[in-house]
């Protein structure tokens, strides 16, 4: 299945690529992770696998497939979660809205799971997960404009 979530982030792409493009660095921005530890490789080198841990208590755990500083872009995938998905592999973006100085942010997914499970996985993955991990993030960076 294909999950896609887009949202304006009313921030400069310069200071929302700065705020996401450290693989780890999603502590500090997306509300639903309380820590984010390499494993090992460098905060944007491919290959490199992160272990989230979520406020629930779940560990989702990813590789970097792919980043590009030039094109404001990381795609992964998930090794282990709790999630009942199969080939999940991920990306994450930022266009510049250069008329008024606000950026596109793109979430979006491929994945197989239970046709039972379909919706369900629509809603956390999209409406949890993405939407709710860019709306922490346009408020980190709110609370961290002037410093």
């Amino acid at each position: 299945m294909h999950v896609f979530r887009s949202m304006i982030i009313d921030a400069k792409i310069d200071r929302v690529w700065a705020a996401v493009r450290a693989f780890d660095g999603v502590v500090n921005w997306n509300p639903g992770v309380v820590r984010a530890t390499l494993e090992d490789g460098a905060p944007t080198a491919t290959g490199t696998v992160r272990a989230l841990h979520i406020a629930d208590g779940t560990v989702f755990r990813e590789t970097l497939l792919a980043h590009s500083d030039l094109d404001c872009f990381y795609t992964y995938d998930i090794i282990d979660s709790p999630l009942p998905v199969t080939g999940y592999i991920s990306t994450h973006r930022f266009i510049p809205i250069t008329c008024t100085q606000q950026t596109l942010g793109i979430w979006e997914s491929r994945f197989a799971c239970a046709p039972e499970d379909e919706a369900e996985m629509e809603k956390v993955v999209g409406d949890a997960i993405y939407i709710g991990g860019m709306t922490g993030l346009e408020l980190f960076l709110k609370e961290t404009e002037n410093g």
